[in-house]
């Protein structure tokens, strides 16, 4: 055990010493992404980690580690060496699951050190047209006066789609049956073919159809319209109080010194000021937003306490 204590003190001290020297970054840096390739999350990290290469030259590798709501990908980060090498992609799925584990793989507040923010976007409530409503107040009579007989899609309580339908659903006196499915996309189709009536999902899987007349959009649940669907009105308007985002992080695992951390803030705010990123991030239906460690930081705190609270209120299981 000494051994193991002098070994590691040492390795702090020369991490330290190289920061001190401004020799950071001195390698590839890797962002470990908790979802599979090819998903929103993996886009957005694929987009940030080749500027954040560029501006630090340094290559910045993006690792898909999937499985169990994430937390096999943000266990990795938690455990990686904290030298500012090793990044994490995180959404809000990632203070969720601790919450709804009977034995959390890692304390989303304790084991990680915000890097900065990435952007924002909001989630759609979208209905099969076979639904008798076209506003978000037409379609909450309508399922308040069918108790039990209305389904919706989930991605199950440790999503952010799960949680926010549950949430609606206990605000607006909505009683309907949750139908969890193991992705999106078959929850999407689902609903594509009247199979549920609703469904809580990220606004940019849920375009294509919204924009083709499959589906219909009765509110965005972030505090404004979006400008992708500007006539879409904001739940809030509605439902006082209601809004839920998908928001983008990087995270690093604790203890990470404060110069990378700083470092990597300015060139993610630099990159998310520029034209180029902005559009291609837009183009994904998020709206870049830089943002300081400790800004990140009150984000990751109050939305563990706000999903707690829906948790607990909702008597979810634990997992």
């Amino acid at each position: 055990m000494k051994r193991l204590a002098a070994a590691a003190l040492a390795a702090f001290l020369l991490s330290q010493n190289a920061f001190a020297q401004g020799d950071y970054p001195a390698k590839a840096l890797r962002i470990v992404v908790p979802y599979s390739a090819g998903g929103g999350a993996d886009l957005v990290a694929r987009i940030v980690a080749e500027q954040l290469g560029m501006r630090l030259g340094q290559p910045v590798m993006v690792e898909n580690r999937v499985g169990a709501g994430g937390s096999i990908g943000m266990q990795a980060v938690a455990a990686a060496e904290p030298d500012g090498y090793t990044l994490g992609l995180v959404t809000p799925i990632f203070v969720i699951t601790p919450l709804t584990a009977k034995n959390p793989a890692y304390d989303a507040l304790a084991d990680f050190a915000p890097v900065g923010l990435i952007g924002f976007t909001p989630q759609v409530l979208a209905i099969h047209p076979g639904v008798a409503a076209r506003s978000p107040a037409e379609f909450i009579a309508y399922a308040r006066s069918k108790p039990g007989a209305l389904n919706f899609a989930s991605l199950g309580p440790s999503s952010t789609q799960g949680l926010a339908a549950i949430l609606f659903n206990r605000t607006t006196g909505i009683d309907a049956v949750e139908v969890p499915y193991k992705g999106s996309a078959p929850g999407v189709t689902d609903l594509l073919a009247g199979n549920v009536q609703y469904m809580f999902n990220a606004l940019p899987s849920m375009l294509p159809h919204i924009r083709a007349g499959k589906l219909r959009a009765l509110a965005v649940t972030g505090e404004r319209s979006s400008p992708l669907l500007p006539e879409v009105p904001a739940l809030g308007q509605t439902v006082p109080g209601y809004k839920v985002t998908t928001w983008y992080a990087l995270v690093a695992p604790a203890g990470t010194p404060r110069e990378a951390i700083g470092r990597l803030n300015r060139e993610l705010a630099t990159i998310l000021a520029g034209r180029e990123v902005s559009e291609r991030l837009q183009g994904l239906g998020l709206e870049p937003e830089a943002g300081t460690p400790e800004e990140a930081a009150n984000l990751l705190r109050a939305e563990s306490e706000r999903w707690k609270r829906v948790v607990r209120e909702a008597k979810i299981p634990l997992e």
